[in-house]
């Protein structure tokens, strides 16, 4: 079994002032490129009330809010993966975790 893994526990470190500044200016970056426009023109909340999705109240927490799931959907089908690719891009790609909500602004 594959498991995701946050990017930022083995991430180097860019020298920027600060951490929240080093994050902030590759999410601009991710929001200009294709996939954050993409990103930007769907609309997550009407989707998430659509499907009925909710955060579960039982088990261990999801590393997927509602919105990441349908995320995780897209990225599938736009990157043409296997669930093997798909985690394997996950866990290398820091714009596909921003997608799917994995990573925070």
């Amino acid at each position: 079994m594959y498991k995701i893994q946050r990017i930022s526990n083995f991430q180097h470190s860019f020298s920027f002032s600060s951490s929240i500044e080093q994050f902030d200016s590759f999410y601009q970056r991710f929001l200009q490129g294709d996939l954050g426009k993409i990103y930007l023109a769907i609309p997550w909340d009407e989707l998430v009330r659509s499907f009925e999705l909710l955060d579960s109240k039982v088990g261990p927490t999801s590393i997927f809010s509602p919105q990441g799931k349908l995320a995780l959907m897209f990225l599938k089908y736009y990157g043409c993966c296997s669930d093997k690719r798909l985690i394997e891009h996950l866990n290398g790609n820091l714009e596909w975790q921003l997608f799917c909500g994995i990573q925070h602004h």
